[in-house]
């Protein structure tokens, strides 16, 4: 038998811990010698005592573990293997916050060694739903990026003339990749919340959602995006999902709200899917 202080020495724990495990009815003394007081252990006991040690590792509180090593509560440890199933995906979910973090430390050393300075914020992605909604359409094909300024200040334009009730979101859809050199064709949208009177260039839609699309603030003049581009698509590849869908750039602060393009804030959108899953748009 292990007098309590002998236990103590043997696992590292004070022999207060001990008596709190005794408290708690966790783990009773075999025997209490009841003229010195001595509390005994035996090793029968220790196998108790490491499974104590190994659920508080879990992230189990004392009063979680008591209940659980009732016999009466869990004969069959259904509960005790629910708790850990819930603990694994917490763990799961922490691991993937800390790859992620991993990612962006890699991106930002990639930046740095070309020189360039950092925004943190930039990096970071998230995955959001992105709901149907009414818009009017132009759709065209551009050689460069700031061709699109003319596109918004035509259909804008045109909005404003025929009196269109219009939302806040505006955007960009691009049917061609990105870092084509050539011309793109892509499709300029602007939320509106009511049909308006079409004409052969803009149309009134109802634009497609996604259950599932990978975000990424971009700040800054656009020239730059393209380090924001591959964190995205990165993040994308590393957490196991797949496009499935056209990207898309909301603009929230661009040259029609501000004339400095330090100030501009451009949301990247990619619809995705987790790799395996069943893909319901």
């Amino acid at each position: 038998m292990f007098r309590i202080g002998q236990l103590a020495s043997i696992y590292r724990i004070s022999g207060k811990t001990l008596r709190y495990y005794d408290e708690l009815g966790l783990l009773r003394p075999k025997y209490v010698d009841e003229a010195t007081g001595y509390r005994y252990y035996t090793s029968s006991q220790i196998p108790v005592l490491n499974e104590i040690f190994l659920l508080k590792e879990m992230g189990l509180s004392l009063k979680e573990i008591t209940y659980l090593m009732k016999e009466e509560v869990d004969k069959d440890h259904t509960l005790l293997k629910g708790v850990l199933e819930l603990k694994q995906l917490e763990f799961d979910r922490q691991i993937q916050e800390l790859n992620e973090k991993k990612q962006t430390i890699e991106l930002l050393k990639k930046k740095l060694d070309k020189g360039g300075g950092i925004e943190l914020s930039s990096f970071k992605v998230g995955i959001k739903k992105v709901e149907k909604m009414q818009v009017a359409s132009l759709k065209a094909s551009i050689s460069t990026y700031s061709t699109q300024e003319a596109l918004w200040a035509e259909l804008l334009d045109y909005l404003n003339k025929c009196r269109a009730k219009i939302g806040n979101e505006r955007y960009t859809i691009y049917y061609d990749s990105v870092y084509k050199s050539d011309e793109i064709q892509v499709e300029i949208l602007k939320r509106v919340l009511a049909p308006f009177p079409e004409t052969e260039r803009i149309q009134y839609k109802r634009q497609e959602g996604y259950e599932e699309v990978a975000y990424l603030l971009h700040t800054g003049e656009h020239e730059s995006v393209i380090d924001s581009y591959e964190a995205i698509l990165t993040w994308i590849e590393e957490n196991g999902y797949k496009v499935v869908g056209n990207i898309r750039e909301e603009f929230h602060m661009d040259d029609f709200t501000t004339d400095d393009p330090k100030e501009f804030v451009t949301e990247i959108q990619i619809p995705v899917h987790k790799r395996g899953e069943e893909f319901v748009r």
